[in-house]
């Protein structure tokens, strides 16, 4: 996959860095976080339209660019870190990532003026993919009828993928994305939320020193600092993946445990940790500094503080062997999406496995 990064080049100087795609290249245009189900419906329809497919992103997102200072909530957490975005498109089989900056200006052009630059004097594509309820241009006032409009002259089709509802589960009938997605991980309902994204949730970060408390217990882990949206907070059964220094591909992955809270069994501190314990195999020192993915499986129980360590320490034994039967080898390869050749439909992935969800608790 080519990857076309043009987050550092000012937007005003973008149109005249940007080159035409291959010819036959078809472009899906949106955020992408997450790159859920629904995402994926934009990748398979842009597949039967041409040869090639682009995904074209903006970064930072739209949404933190445009958060008022001061107001109550700002962008939404996201669900993926820009590394994890383009590991996810290679695995879908997309051609060519685009990444372009996302600033003030861009979002004080006028839909023609984004036409314009970004596709008939940039890409070029062949074809265009949006989804239902893509917005853009000043105020968000151009959707796919205007897009439509401001794109028939040069001959170049837009093809709109309509809403993609969830089938079953707490969010049934809601519309299959980033915000749904969010919620059920905020929820902890992980087996779920793999559903709709395609493929099991994972946040990726850095593993640094900690208080060694596992270490003592008999059960070392990886402390593991991430700005991604935390399900959550409880015990897990999850798959510890190192990754390689530049985060574009898994160098090993081992099955594991992750209490994710404030350890209240020592400290009656309010901040989070996600500390990660691999299964049968001893690490070391080997972790620290080193980028890592945490992919969650199930989630076990809630955290809880106990009256003795011993009390702790009888508690993750049983809970590594509740976990062990979830950390089958086919739950491993849930780690990673799978190219998809035909729409998603609103029923349930069937690789996920009712058998996930089920031990969701």
């Amino acid at each position: 996959m080519r990857v076309l990064d043009f987050s550092t080049v000012p937007a005003a100087h973008a149109p005249g860095e940007l080159s035409p795609l291959p010819a036959g290249t078809a472009v899906c245009l949106g955020t992408f976080d997450g790159m859920h189900r629904g995402h994926q419906g934009l990748i398979a329809r842009a597949r039967s339209l041409a040869p090639k497919v682009a995904v074209v992103t903006f970064e930072p997102r739209p949404s933190e660019v445009l958060a008022r200072p001061g107001a109550s909530q700002g962008a939404a957490p996201r669900l993926q870190t820009p590394a994890q975005r383009e590991h996810v498109c290679r695995e879908l089989g997309v051609d060519t990532l685009v990444i372009l900056r996302f600033d003030v200006g861009v979002s004080q052009l006028s839909p023609a003026e984004f036409v314009d630059q970004f596709l008939l004097q940039g890409l070029r594509p062949a074809a265009v993919v949006v989804g239902y309820d893509f917005r853009f241009g000043a105020k968000r006032v151009g959707g796919p009828a205007q897009l439509r409009v401001l794109l028939a002259p040069a001959g170049i089709e837009v093809s709109v993928v309509e809403k993609i509802a969830a089938a079953a589960g707490p969010l049934a009938g809601e519309k299959l994305g980033s915000t749904a997605i969010r919620e059920l991980v905020a929820a902890g309902e992980v087996a779920q939320a793999a559903n709709l994204l395609g493929r099991l949730y994972a946040v990726g970060g850095t593993v640094e020193h900690g208080a060694a408390r596992g270490r003592t217990l008999g059960y070392p882990t990886a402390n593991v600092a991430s700005r991604s949206l935390h399900p959550k907070g409880g015990v897990y059964a999850c798959f510890l993946s190192l990754l390689a220094a530049d985060e574009s591909r898994e160098q090993e992955c081992w099955p594991a445990v992750a209490n994710l809270g404030t350890n209240p069994t020592f400290t009656d501190t309010d901040a989070t940790t996600l500390e990660v314990h691999a299964l049968d195999v001893d690490l070391g020192d080997t972790l620290y500094g080193r980028a890592v993915e945490v992919a969650f499986v199930a989630r076990l129980r809630d955290e809880q503080r106990f009256d003795s360590v011993d009390a702790l320490r009888e508690a993750i034994t049983a809970d590594i062997e509740r976990a062990r039967p979830l950390l089958t080898p086919a739950a491993a390869e849930l780690r990673h999406a799978r190219r998809v050749e035909a729409e998603p439909t609103s029923e349930p992935v069937e690789r996920i496995g009712n058998e996930l969800i089920g031990n969701e608790r």
